[in-house]
């Protein structure tokens, strides 16, 4: 038949693709299709493969985003690595996205009740990346850090 092809030099039936998803060839090849594809996982929406690296740590602080943070520290990144040539870490980073974050807060436009609601969810957020920070042994690089030029 017309849709059973075989490419030249491969093993992979078009059959696979061309029969409705209920016929038997395609329900028995189904564990087989992810290996036959090769690299499927990178095409899959929602998966993450980027690698882990102080800089993705340095994003998900300045964006307060905790699942990000922790999945970073857990997959192996030092918390009290510098980020900088002055030697600032990101527990440095944190006290100033923080501090960011307040003043902004203070200048919010807006109804009271929002407002309120706003800074609450951003103090959370917060409050939640210090936790998982002081969790890993997060320190600020001191005094020495900010004292150091640049290179």
């Amino acid at each position: 038949p017309p849709w059973r092809t075989s490419w030249p030099g491969s093993s992979f039936d078009l059959e696979l693709w061309l029969l409705p998803p209920s016929s038997p060839p395609l329900a028995s090849a189904a564990p087989l299709l992810p290996a036959a594809m090769g690299n499927i996982d990178s095409c899959i929406p929602g998966e993450d493969s980027s690698p882990v690296t102080l800089e993705r740590l340095e994003w998900a602080v300045r964006q307060m985003d905790s699942k990000e943070v922790l999945a970073c520290l857990q997959a192996g990144i030092d918390v009290n690595t510098p980020i900088d040539r002055q030697g600032h870490t990101v527990m440095d980073l944190f006290q100033v996205e923080h501090q960011q974050m307040l003043k902004q807060c203070q200048t919010g436009r807006g109804r009271s009740k929002d407002a309120t609601k706003i800074m609450m969810d951003m103090e959370e957020a917060a409050g939640d990346v210090l936790q998982i920070l002081r969790s890993f042994g997060a320190r600020q690089a001191g005094r020495e850090a900010c004292l150091r030029r640049s290179t």
